[in-house]
């Protein structure tokens, strides 16, 4: 009778042992899962800010919407101005050019050129691991020290960004989002 409680002591220890392993392998896996996929998100924001800031370089407004800012990648060009020759100490840069003494040269390039070889621009707006999520993209003109100022946002919440994922048991708020951008303040960078 002693060795049959002692088996059946040491069956339930091996399946606690079982139950503790696997309880905090999922929270590893958790963890690294949901850092590698807010990073390929956060990734995607930054893309998205790097097009918004040449679309307003180029247009003086962000997009306020994917169509546009897409289009714009795929079918517009960036204005590159190049400054050739030095300026003198005596003069500013605006009197050296009118002197002939610095002369600007100014071209067009693709705006594609601004990602890298392959960047598909219609995937843009897709959230990735979001099953065909699309971010929430917002721009308009807030007012800021008494000066109008353009700003975008473009967000997602964490829930579409762990879709799939088991998050009943992580203390994480699934209506948290990441951004890039506000509407309330003057920035481009995320919140992250």
């Amino acid at each position: 009778m002693k060795i049959g409680i002692q088996a059946a002591l040491f069956v339930i220890a091996i399946i606690l042992a079982y139950f503790i392993y696997d309880g905090v392998q999922n929270k590893i896996d958790f963890r690294d899962m949901a850092q590698k996929r807010s990073e390929i998100v956060q990734n995607r924001l930054q893309e998205i800010a790097v097009a918004q800031k040449k679309f307003k370089q180029e247009k003086g407004r962000y997009a306020a919407n994917f169509p546009e800012l897409i289009n714009f990648v795929k079918n517009d060009s960036l204005t590159i101005i190049k400054a050739i020759g030095n300026v003198p100490d005596s003069l500013t840069e605006v009197e050296a050019v009118i002197l002939g003494i610095v002369i600007r040269d100014t071209s067009l390039v693709p705006a594609t050129s601004i990602f890298v070889d392959g960047f598909a621009a219609d995937s843009l707006k897709y959230v990735p691991f979001g099953d065909g999520n699309e971010f929430k993209i917002q721009a308009g003109v807030i007012e800021k020290n008494k000066v109008n100022v353009n700003v975008f946002e473009v967000s997602t919440t964490l829930e579409i960004v762990y879709k799939g994922l088991k998050t009943k048991n992580e203390a994480i708020k699934l209506t948290d989002e990441i951004k890039v951008g506000s509407m309330n303040e003057p920035i481009t960078t995320g919140n992250w």
